[in-house]
C-alpha cells in the first residue's frame, strides 16, 4: 500500500499555507506515527493534495524525445534532456546559430564586454572550423592591457601571455572540421584544452575577469594589432561560453541573468556557409571545379594532378620521339637527347621566344670528341659574348658580360680531346649578384677552377641573340666532329626537336627556340663503342659517335669481321674442286688439269708410245696414236693385214688377210684362207 501525507485525528493545518521545501515526489509505503499504520483510507480528500493510491512511474524516456544524442533523464513527472553542445532546448532540437566571420573574404571580428560581480575560476570555450592555418582566435583585454590570447599558428593552436611562454598544440585543427576549444583560468595559471586533450598552460598573475574587460573573438579593433597574432580569422565559431553561460552572436534564446553587456559585431554573418571558391574557376587544363566548405575540389582530366590540376604529367602523354628522354620542367617538359654533329654543315642556333624573365646563371652539358681545336658554344650581342670551346685540347671558356670590360677566361687543367664523355657546368659563384666570379667544374668537379675577376650573368641571351651550337658563324674553324648532350641554359634547354616535326608543343613559356633549318642528328652512343673491341680477326675500329664501323682484314666481312669471305663463292676451279682458305682459295685439279685454277689441260703426249710415224692426239688425262700406212694397234706397232670390202656404202663390211667378202641372199660373210678365222 502506498500513500502520501495522510491526515490523522480531525485536521492538519492548512497546507496551502504552508512555507517549505519543494514537494515530494515519489512512492512512501508503511507510513505509522504514533503507532497508528496511515492508509490511503484514513486520508481524507481535505487533508491531500496530488496523492494517489498505488505506485506507479511512467517512463517518459521510452520515446526518445531528445534530439540530436541528447541524453533524456526520467524525472517520474517529466523528463530531462542532457544536451550535446551545441545543441539546447527541452529537446535539444535547438542549435547555436555558428558566427561566419571572414565570409567572402571579409574582416570582422565580435567584442563581448563584461558586467557584473568578478569572476574567478572561469572557463571559455567554443567551437571553432576554419581551413586557414592562421588567424586570430580570442583575446581577453583589461582596458588596453592584453591579458592572454590564442590563435593559429601553421594550422596549431598558440596560447601566450605578456609574461608567459608560449603554449603549442600537437595537432593542426585547419581542416575544415569543427574542433572544441576551451581555456581553464586557474589562480596563477591557464589552461588550453583542445577537446578533452590538456595542451599545457601558461603561468599568469592572479585572473579574474573584471567587469570592464573585453572577450574579443576573431580579431581585434586594431588591425595591426591584429595582424601580429595571425591575421583576422577566416571560418566559423558556434556555441561560445564563458562557463556555463552564452556568448551567442545571434540569440535563439532570451539570455537572463546575462554577464555580458552590449556586443560588438563586425562582419559576422549568421550560419556557416562556406564561399564559392570555384566561381573564379581555380581548376586548370579542362579540370571540373566542385566546391566544399571554404575550399575546393577539382576532377582533372588524365595524365593531370594536383589540387588545382596545375600539375600535368606531360611525360605520361609519351610527348618525345623514341630515341630522347622525357623530363618535367617548370610549367612543362623537355626532350632530353645526344646530337651527333659531323662538321660544320651539321651545325645549329637558338634564339629566346622573348619570354624568358628568369636569370641565366649557369650552362650545363656534356660533350665527346677528338677534335683539339673546335668550338662548342657562341653567342654574341656586342659588347657582350660568351665562347665555349676546345683550344689546344683543354676546355676554355671566354665570357663577358653586364658593365664588365674585362674578358673572362676559365680552362680546364686536363685535355679533353680522348673521344670520351665529359660533363661541364659553368656557374656564378653568387648567382643572385649583378656581377660574379665564375667557375668552371668539369666532370662532376673532378677539374674545377674559379676566376679571379667578376662579370655579369647571361641575360644578354634572353634578347634576340643568336646562340650558335658545335660551331661558330664566319670562323675558320670546321665544326664539331663528335656528340653534345641537350644544353641547359639557366634551366631551359636548347632542344634538338622543332614542334613542326609532329611532336608535342611544349607548354612552358620560357624556351629558346631552334631557329636552323637542318634536322639534327641523335643518338650518339654513351660510351667509345671500340673500347670493347667489337671488330674480329684483325679488323679496325672506328668510332663514328652514333655508331662504330669495322675495317675487315682481307678475307673477312660482316659487321663484325665475323664473316670468313668464301674466295670459292665463284667457283674459280674450271676443271676442279675449290678448297677456301683466309683471304685465299685451292684448286684441287681433276685428272689431265693443271694450273692454279686448274685451267690448263695436261698434254698426254709427252713420252708417247706412239710408233712408225703414228701422230699423237692428246686427250683427257689420255692420248691416242693416229696410225701412218699400212700400221695399226694402239701403238701403231703392227702392220696391217690386206683386207677386202664387199656391200655398199650403208652396208658394208672388211674381210682381212686375203679373206674372200661375199654376199648371199642379201647376207655379207667373210670366207678365210686355210690358217685363220674369225668372223672377219
Amino acid at each position: 500500500m502506498t500513500s502520501l501525507f495522510p491526515l490523522l485525528g480531525d485536521s492538519f493545518p492548512n497546507i496551502h499555507n504552508m512555507h517549505s521545501a519543494p514537494s515530494f515526489v515519489g512512492c512512501l509505503q508503511d507510513i505509522e506515527i504514533d503507532q497508528i499504520m496511515v492508509i490511503p483510507e484514513n486520508v481524507s480528500s481535505n487533508s491531500s493534495l496530488n496523492v494517489k493510491e498505488g505506485c506507479i512511474r511512467k517512463d517518459w524516456c521510452e520515446h526518445h524525445p531528445c534530439h540530436n544524442k541528447g541524453r533524456c533523464i526520467n524525472l517520474w513527472l517529466s523528463y530531462q534532456c542532457d544536451c550535446y553542445r551545441p545543441y539546447a532546448g527541452p529537446t535539444c532540437a535547438a542549435e547555436y546559430i555558428p558566427g561566419r566571420f571572414g565570409h567572402e573574404e571579409s574582416v570582422g571580428y565580435a567584442a563581448f564586454p563584461i558586467e557584473g560581480s568578478d569572476h574567478k575560476n572561469e572557463t571559455i570555450s567554443m567551437f571553432v572550423r576554419t581551413r586557414k592555418p592562421s588567424g586570430l582566435l580570442l583575446s581577453l583585454k583589461k582596458s588596453t592591457i592584453l591579458l592572454f590570447q590564442v590563435w593559429l599558428e601553421g594550422g596549431k593552436l598558440v596560447m601566450s601571455s605578456p609574461s608567459s611562454r608560449k603554449v603549442f598544440g600537437k595537432q593542426t585543427v585547419n581542416d575544415g572540421n569543427f574542433y572544441l576549444i576551451s581555456l581553464k583560468m586557474e589562480p596563477n595559471k591557464t589552461e588550453l584544452f583542445q577537446s578533452s586533450q590538456n595542451l599545457g598552460y601558461i603561468s599568469t598573475p592572479i585572473l579574474t575577469i573584471q567587469s570592464g574587460d573585453i572577450i574579443y573573438i576573431g580579431g581585434l579593433p586594431d588591425v595591426q594589432e591584429t595582424n601580429v597574432s595571425g591575421g583576422y580569422f577566416k571560418g566559423c565559431i558556434q556555441d561560445l561560453r564563458l562557463s556555463n553561460q552564452p556568448l551567442e552572436f545571434f540569440p535563439i534564446t532570451p539570455s537572463l541573468d546575462s554577464v555580458i553587456g552590449k556586443p560588438t559585431f563586425i562582419n559576422i554573418a549568421p550560419g556557416c556557409a562556406g564561399d564559392n571558391l570555384c566561381k573564379s574557376n581555380p581548376c586548370w587544363n579542362g579540370g571540373v571545379c566542385y566546391s566544399v566548405w571554404d575550399d575546393f575540389t577539382c576532377t582533372c582530366p588524365p595524365n593531370t594532378a594536383g589540387k588545382a590540376c596545375e600539375k600535368v604529367e606531360w611525360c605520361e602523354l609519351s610527348p618525345c620521339p623514341h630515341e630522347a628522354r622525357c623530363q618535367l620542367v617548370h610549367q612543362g617538359y623537355e626532350c632530353l637527347a645526344n646530337a651527333v654533329f659531323s662538321g660544320r654543315s651539321s651545325a645549329i642556333f637558338y634564339r629566346s621566344n622573348g619570354k624568358i624573365r628568369r636569370d641565366l646563371t649557369h650552362i650545363t652539358f656534356s660533350f665527346r670528341t677528338r677534335d683539339s681545336n673546335v668550338m662548342l658554344l657562341y653567342a654574341e650581342k656586342e659588347p657582350e659574348f660568351i665562347s665555349i670551346s676546345i683550344q689546344n685540347t683543354k676546355l676554355l671558356l671566354q665570357l663577358q658580360s653586364g658593365n664588365s670590360f674585362y674578358t673572362l677566361s676559365l680552362s680546364s687543367a686536363r685535355a679533353v680531346n680522348d673521344g670520351k664523355w665529359h660533363q661541364v657546368t659553368f656557374k656564378m659563384t653568387e648567382p643572385l649578384s649583378q656581377s660574379s666570379r665564375w667557375c668552371i667544374d668539369l666532370d662532376e668537379a673532378k677539374d674545377s677552377t674559379t676566376s679571379a675577376v667578376a662579370t655579369g650573368n647571361l641575360n644578354f641571351l634572353r634578347d634576340e641573340t643568336d646562340i650558335y651550337l658545335a660551331d661558330k658563324a664566319f670562323d675558320h674553324l670546321d665544326g664539331l666532329r663528335g656528340c653534345m648532350s641537350t644544353v641547359d641554359i639557366g634551366g631551359i634547354h636548347l632542344s634538338y626537336f622543332d614542334p613542326a616535326d609532329g611532336y608535342t608543343k611544349k607548354p612552358q613559356e620560357e624556351q629558346f627556340l631552334k631557329v636552323s633549318a637542318n634536322t639534327v642528328v641523335t643518338g650518339c652512343m654513351e660510351l667509345d663503342a671500340c673500347l670493347s673491341s667489337p671488330c674480329m680477326h684483325g679488323g679496325k675500329c672506328e668510332d663514328d659517335y652514333a655508331y662504330y664501323h669495322c675495317t675487315c682484314a682481307e678475307g673477312w666481312t660482316g659487321s663484325h669481321c665475323e664473316i670468313n669471305i668464301d674466295e670459292c663463292a665463284s667457283n674459280p676451279c674450271a676443271h676442279g674442286n675449290c678448297s677456301d682458305r683466309t683471304a685465299s682459295y685451292v684448286c684441287l685439279c681433276e685428272s689431265g688439269y693443271m694450273g692454279a685454277r686448274c685451267e690448263e689441260d695436261i698434254d698426254d703426249c709427252l713420252g708417247h708410245l706412239c710408233a712408225n710415224g703414228a701422230t699423237c692426239l692428246d686427250g683427257i688425262n689420255s692420248y691416242s696414236c693416229l696410225c701412218a700406212g699400212n700400221f695399226t694397234g694402239r701403238y701403231c706397232r703392227r702392220i696391217r693385214l690386206p683386207s677386202t670390202v664387199c656391200g655398199n656404202q650403208n652396208r658394208n663390211l672388211t674381210c682381212y688377210n686375203y679373206g674372200n667378202c661375199t654376199e648371199l641372199q642379201g647376207h655379207l660373210e667373210c670366207l678365210c684362207l686355210p690358217g685363220f678365222t674369225g668372223q672377219r
